[in-house]
């Protein structure tokens, strides 16, 4: 059996070297998860730029100035006042 300090040692090395397996499995969970979500954004970003890209094919878009009529019935035929018929 060692001396007091030797064991106080010996514990001490054990437990840095837990806290060091901790730290690495820490590090390798926070990589995962990382490429995880940057996977998964990837996805989600292609998937916007594609749909942007390609578009719908909605012919119910709004009223544009060729859709218009060309000419404006004139409803206010026969109201003018100035006109009298005699």
């Amino acid at each position: 059996m060692g001396t007091e300090k030797r064991e106080r040692q010996k514990a001490n090395r054990a437990l840095k070297h837990q806290q060091e397996v901790q730290a690495q499995s820490r590090r390798k969970l926070y990589r995962k998860v990382a490429i995880g979500v940057a996977g998964v954004l990837a996805v989600v970003l292609f998937v916007w730029v594609a749909s942007t890209i390609v578009g719908g094919d909605d012919d119910d878009g709004p009223i544009t100035p060729a859709t218009l009529p060309e000419t404006i019935p004139d409803t206010t035929a026969g109201t003018d006042p100035d006109t009298t018929d005699g």
